[in-house]
């Protein structure tokens, strides 16, 4: 493959606004639980997307639609808004982010704030789709202008303005891991027909960035449920095609000892694990939320000097 410019593509999860009291999924479920046949004080062990089912008697869509506006609002923390922007800054081609709220298009904001006539003249999408997707949002993304560069950013798993396209349930989680092993078999001549010409592949949905750029993980957990992403890094690994790197960066936890598994799946399936900065398996919510703070700081730092280098 000729030497070309490999899309830098950032995949954000809710970490960075944990740390600085943004809001949990376990928060979201608290605030979609509408089933009375459960005990207040009772304590669920189901995977997340099983959990939204049994939290709503099955009417994930309609709790949904009730709890939009949580996903809204303005940034509070001045610190939370800068690291935003220094992801902004940074030169990604792509970000990619499995939240449904959007703290990135407001950062973007002089006022660091969204509201819905903004997020409407941000939407784009692809040749992929005739019109921007009400739900499933694979060819469709918000164009976030900053400093003078327009950067996609793709909500995977759906956003908060469009409570359909809201993946949370195993039966939407398997609708778009369907949506994306037909994409990935109808597409892979393409591939193989612009990579024989020296190109890196034309993004055409998320699941392109996803596989030919080089992917950098940051606050997102790969949580065992999340498994049309896991389906990626697989394909990932196993692609003919010529396919980019995947960094996953984690925080070197001072307690505890044993294997972690989850790291050493994600090494299995080709991902760099990273540590850097240092959290405590204790402490208060406030001393662990300072230790995150300085995790995502040095690994912003990381990522600034791997991009550096892939561009040399």
């Amino acid at each position: 493959m000729a030497e070309q410019k490999r899309p830098q593509v950032l995949l954000l999860g809710n970490g960075v606004n944990r740390a600085f009291g943004g809001g949990s999924w376990g928060q979201l479920i608290r605030d979609i639980t509408c089933n009375a046949s459960l005990p207040e004080d009772c304590t669920l062990h189901l995977p997340m997307p099983l959990r939204a089912i049994l939290v709503t008697g099955d009417t994930v869509g309609a709790q949904l639609r009730k709890a939009g506006d949580i996903l809204y609002g303005k940034l509070g923390d001045p610190g939370h808004t800068d690291m935003l922007r220094t992801l902004l800054d940074m030169g990604f081609d792509h970000i990619l982010t499995t939240n449904f709220s959007y703290e990135l298009e407001a950062a973007a904001q002089p006022d660091c704030a969204i509201h819905d006539p903004q997020l409407r003249q941000m939407l784009r999408h692809t040749d992929g789709c005739r019109h921007a997707e009400a739900k499933y949002l694979f060819y469709t993304y918000n164009q976030v202008s900053w400093r003078g560069r327009e950067i996609p950013v793709w909500h995977v798993h759906g956003e908060g303005r469009k409570p359909d396209s809201m993946i949370l349930g195993h039966y939407y989680y398997a609708n778009l891991l369907e949506k994306i092993t037909s994409y990935v078999r109808a597409e892979g001549a393409r591939w193989k027909r612009e990579q024989e010409r020296g190109e890196v592949p034309i993004i055409r949905s998320w699941a392109d960035a996803f596989l030919f750029g080089d992917v950098y993980v940051l606050g997102f957990g790969f949580d065992v449920s999340e498994f049309d992403l896991w389906w990626l890094l697989n394909r990932k690994k196993r692609e003919r095609a010529d396919t980019g790197r995947t960094w996953f960066f984690a925080p070197e936890v001072l307690s505890g000892d044993g294997i972690n598994e989850k790291e050493e799946l994600l090494k299995v399936l080709g991902v760099e694990v990273l540590h850097c900065g240092k959290t405590r398996a204790g402490g208060t919510p406030l001393q662990r939320s300072l230790g995150f703070r300085d995790f995502y700081e040095e690994a912003i730092a990381q990522i600034g000097a791997l991009m550096r280098s892939r561009q040399e």
